[in-house]
């Protein structure tokens, strides 16, 4: 817990990614089960994996003033953003 009180762009990049594959990971297995399975890469799916990075920044920059952590969080978010763009909308 003390690292995430470390002012470093690196910790923000991390943590966004491993926020991201979780959620990514965890929504995958409700909807391999789920009716609406048959398009399984659809784009919310992703798009609701990069939502908790967005307000995790707002809550690093705004709440408890950890800038570079901040700006780790939101790089690691548009490189997100990115990817989908290129991967899931070719």
């Amino acid at each position: 817990m003390k690292m995430l009180k470390k002012d470093n762009f690196f910790v923000g990049l991390l943590l966004a990614i491993i926020i991201f594959f979780v959620l990514y990971s965890v929504i995958n297995l409700f909807t391999d089960y789920a009716y609406f399975s048959q398009n399984r890469d659809s784009l919310w799916v992703y798009i609701i994996s990069l939502i908790p990075n967005l307000i995790l920044s707002r809550f690093m920059l705004v709440k408890n003033n950890l800038e570079s952590t901040g700006r780790g969080v939101m790089f690691a978010t548009l490189i997100g953003i990115v990817l989908v763009m290129f991967i899931v909308l070719k």
